[in-house]
C-alpha cells in the first residue's frame, strides 16, 4: 500500500513525540518488543516488513483492513487465525495528541511491539475461543477486559506505575494525563472491570492496574475457563452457536 508524504511525516512526528514517553513510562515487555521490532522513525513500515519479524517469532501476522474501528466479532475471528488487523487510516495533524478512532500508528506503534513476544501473544490467544463460546453478556465483559487490560491497562514494576495498554502507548495526550496522576487507578479484576463501559470518544475516567503480565493472564484465564465450563454444562439445545473464524 502506498502512503502520501504527509502520512509519512505524521508518522515521523508521532514517533518522535512518543519515543521519549515510552522509554520513560512503558512496561518492560513493550520495551523489549520495541527493540526487537525496530520500527523506522521516519516512515510508515510495510506490513510485509513487519511480518518478516513477527511471524517467525510468534506465528502471528498483520493484515491490512480499510475498517477504522473493527467490531468485536470480525476482530476475534481474525485473532482465531492469528491475524492482527491494521487499519489503513492515519490520523490528521489536528489529532496528534489523541484520536478516538484507532489509526495505523496506534496499531503498529502501540500493539505490534507486543505481538513479537510469544508470552504476550499466548495471552491474546485466550480471547478468541472464549469470545466464540460466550453469551452476549459475557462478550460485553470480554470486550471490557480487553479494553482495560491490553488497550489501556497499567502494571506495577518494582513499585512504579508503568503503561501496559497499547492505546496509551500511542496517545501522548492520554499517556501524560494518566501518568500525571489525574485518573483513579483500581486493581484489575473481572469484578472491578465488568461494571465500567469503554470510553471511546474521551479519556478514560478510571483505569486498572495489574501486578504483572502473568497476573493479567491468570485473571483472564480464570474467567475464560468459567465461560467454557458454563457452556459445557448447558444442554446442547440451549447453547448459542459458536462463531467461526
Amino acid at each position: 500500500m502506498q502512503f502520501s508524504a504527509e502520512q509519512h511525516e505524521i508518522w515521523a512526528t508521532l514517533y518522535q513525540r512518543q519515543l521519549g514517553r515510552v522509554q520513560r513510562y512503558a512496561c518492560r515487555e513493550y520495551l523489549e518488543g520495541f527493540e526487537r521490532l525496530n520500527l523506522p522513525p521516519d516512515h510508515i513500515p510495510s506490513l510485509r516488513t513487519l511480518n518478516r519479524k513477527i511471524r517467525p517469532a510468534t506465528g502471528w501476522r498483520t493484515v491490512r483492513t480499510s475498517v477504522r474501528y473493527t467490531d468485536a466479532v470480525p476482530w476475534y475471528q481474525a485473532f482465531s487465525r492469528r491475524e492482527f488487523l491494521v487499519t489503513d487510516y492515519m490520523r490528521g495533524r489536528h489529532e496528534l495528541d489523541f484520536t478516538p478512532e484507532p489509526d495505523m500508528f496506534h496499531d503498529i506503534f502501540g500493539h505490534l511491539p507486543f505481538m513479537i513476544l510469544p508470552h504476550y501473544t499466548q495471552l491474546q490467544e485466550l480471547f478468541a475461543p472464549a469470545f466464540a463460546q460466550a453469551s452476549p453478556d459475557q462478550r460485553e465483559v470480554i470486550k471490557r477486559l480487553a479494553w482495560y487490560g491490553t488497550e489501556f491497562g497499567l502494571v506495577r514494576e518494582n513499585g512504579e506505575l508503568k503503561i501496559l495498554g497499547a492505546g496509551l502507548m500511542s496517545s501522548s495526550g492520554e499517556m501524560e494525563h494518566v501518568m500525571s496522576g489525574k485518573v483513579p487507578i483500581v486493581p484489575f479484576s473481572v469484578d472491578n472491570v465488568e461494571g465500567h463501559a469503554k470510553a471511546i470518544w474521551n479519556y478514560n475516567e478510571v483505569l486498572f492496574v495489574v501486578d504483572s503480565l502473568e497476573a493479567l493472564d491468570a485473571e483472564l484465564r480464570g474467567y475464560f475457563e468459567m465461560i467454557g465450563r458454563a457452556r459445557e454444562s448447558q444442554p446442547v439445545s440451549e447453547r448459542l452457536p459458536v462463531a467461526k473464524g
